[in-house]
């Protein structure tokens, strides 16, 4: 499991350091080009990706925290149908989305806070995430599900919802690297 914690933290920095370096920087008007008005633009992508943290960060907390220290055990890898298939849906492949999906209402972006509000708050939502990723290797987590924006009834286990996060926000700079090759 600490090669896979470790994969997610370099998964989660090349994210980081994407925005970090490449978008935070940019104008105004580049981050707010849309290609059609049925389409995002940068700054809602990473807005999107706000609403997302806010919905999670939470409960990957209140899940990690009430988890028993591993103590010298090792924890086992689980995973559900319903989260495998998530993943796999999420992941892109390569520099594609495997499949376009609709969002849920509530991580709709709406785009109104400005620009330098927006990525700040994903950089700061992202060093928390990070941080739980490194709290998770201390803790037996292999029997602990926690929800997902699907509710109470559709719980992942941790590692694998930390999976999911990844592979959607990875599916999230595919689009944003769209944005960028249509606006040029």
């Amino acid at each position: 499991m600490e090669n896979f914690y470790e994969q997610l933290l370099q998964r989660s920095n090349t994210v980081k350091n994407r925005i970090e370096e490449d978008i935070k920087n940019l104008d105004q008007s580049k981050l707010n080009w849309k290609e059609s008005e049925k389409k995002w633009s940068v700054l809602e992508v990473i807005d999107h990706l706000n609403k997302v943290y806010d919905k999670y960060l939470d409960n990957f907390k209140k899940t990690i925290n009430s988890a028993p220290q591993l103590n010298g055990e090792t924890q086992k890898k689980q995973w559900t149908l319903l989260g495998r298939l998530s993943i796999y849906s999420m992941k892109p492949k390569g520099q594609k989305r495997r499949f376009k999906m609709k969002t849920f209402d509530f991580f709709q972006p709406n785009g109104e806070s400005p620009k330098n509000q927006i990525i700040e708050e994903f950089l700061e939502k992202k060093e928390r995430f990070n941080s739980l990723i490194r709290d998770a290797r201390l803790k037996n987590l292999s029997d602990l599900k926690m929800p997902t924006a699907l509710g109470e009834k559709a719980k992942f286990f941790v590692p694998e919802c930390f999976d999911f996060i990844m592979s959607h926000e990875e599916r999230h700079m595919v689009q944003i690297e769209d944005v960028f090759r249509k606006m040029n």
